[in-house]
């Protein structure tokens, strides 16, 4: 029967259609293991930029390269940091190489804590 290999092969295709390229990660920005909020969060990797206002969530596509992060906000230094991307080996066995060129194959962290530093207070002018 020819019907059979058509639909085995309609089944594989269906399967690996299921990994998740995306991902959603929580942004939260600290100074001094105090919560900063409102710093603007740009986020980049090979497959695209996000943006964020911390604390907040943001969905980012996978990749096997590292999350850039870039924070900013009046009164505190620039912060930059990177989330190292690690593998999924569920998606690996299920769906194979594919997994490895969509993205589907990589975690970044779920939570990620960007440190700031506060900027020096600027003396104020004496009359």
């Amino acid at each position: 029967m020819r019907l059979r290999p058509i639909l085995l092969g309609l089944t594989c295709l269906a399967l690996t259609g299921c990994a998740n390229n995306f991902e959603t990660v929580a942004i939260q920005t600290t100074a001094g293991g105090t919560t900063v909020a409102g710093a603007q969060c740009s986020l980049s990797n090979a497959k695209g930029n996000w943006t964020v206002i911390t604390p907040g969530t943001t969905t980012v596509h996978l990749g096997s390269e590292p999350l850039g992060i870039d924070c900013v906000k009046q009164g505190y230094a620039e912060a930059k940091t990177a989330a190292n991307s690690s593998v999924n080996v569920g998606n690996i066995l299920l769906e194979g190489t594919y997994s490895t060129i969509d993205g589907s194959a990589w975690n970044y962290p779920q939570n990620i804590t960007v440190p700031m530093q506060p900027l020096p207070a600027t003396p104020t002018p004496q009359s």
